[in-house]
């Protein structure tokens, strides 16, 4: 978990459809709900401490990095023995009414701050039990779908033109690649491949997200259930090294022509791009 992810789905809770986002971190959780008919937002945000005390309080412990993982696999259904349910304060406490056995209080007054939260439930279902995680929401108004739109453009444009520019430099080493008399350091070329798999994600990400804004701006005027719709982006993946065809020198007839350094072809790259960061 040294980078960020991002994970988003629709989800069917009470009372209707809505989309949750979740950016993961090494050391940080960012939950997002939104609903698609009202355009309500709800959002928090947590570290490894708070995750940890939290679980530590259900009597089944887990690690920050176990828990995101069970997260996950929630939000993509990939497990049977994790699922979400969203709730209300008040129903977060006829649950808990329940489960100790105790009678429940009334609901507080709908001006309460606590009223307008929403819970985010983690369920591990185990043998003989369940456990609920409850990931506290509160709100944050209504989404302006317009403004987040344009910001969503933008930034998928900005990661298109920076997709395209690295292929280009792939297309580009890859070429030189086969007047090379050896092979380029495989440490560079799996960063690369690594960088571009990364910026494609992002991009399908943000494509989905973007799709799911046009889909709650639809919903929104007619004030009906928003019907799920998908879409992703294909991006050309382009398998290249990362060499630099060596300069030589004319040579006279009948000499041999110097052998490819690789050590020196690894400093001058160095050098290279120390240049490159000076320079901006």
């Amino acid at each position: 978990m040294g980078e960020q992810r991002y994970l988003q789905a629709d989800c069917t809770f009470r009372p209707g459809e809505h989309t949750v986002r979740v950016t993961l971190a090494r050391t940080a959780l960012r939950v997002e709900v939104e609903a698609h008919c009202t355009a309500d937002l709800w959002r928090g945000e947590f570290d490894a401490a708070f995750i940890e005390d939290l679980t530590r309080k259900t009597g089944n412990f887990k690690q920050f990095g176990i828990f995101c993982s069970m997260l996950e696999s929630a939000l993509m259904q990939s497990s049977e023995s994790v699922s979400l349910e969203l709730l209300t304060y008040a129903d977060l406490e006829t649950l808990r009414s329940r489960k100790v056995g105790a009678v429940a209080w009334p609901p507080r007054s709908t001006s309460s701050p606590l009223s307008t939260k929403r819970y985010l439930i983690l369920i591990y279902s185990v043998e003989f039990d369940r456990i609920h995680y409850p990931l506290p929401l509160p709100y944050a108004g209504r989404l302006d779908r317009v403004t987040l739109v344009q910001e969503l453009r933008e930034e998928l444009v900005q990661l298109r033109a920076q997709h395209l520019e690295e292929t280009q430099h792939l297309r580009d080493a890859g070429a030189c690649w086969m007047h090379c008399e050896a092979f380029p350091p495989t440490l560079q070329l799996a960063e690369a491949k690594t960088s571009e798999q990364r910026l494609q994600l992002r991009v399908k990400s943000l494509t989905t997200e973007l799709a799911s804004c046009r889909k709650g701006r639809r919903t929104s005027a007619s004030m009906a259930p928003c019907s799920q719709e998908r879409r992703s982006v294909s991006l050309e993946s382009h398998r290249s090294s990362l060499c630099r065809p060596s300069l030589r020198s004319p040579s006279p007839a009948g000499s041999r022509l110097p052998r490819f350094d690789p050590t020196a072809f690894v400093r001058a790259r160095q050098r290279r791009q120390k240049e490159a960061e000076l320079r901006k």
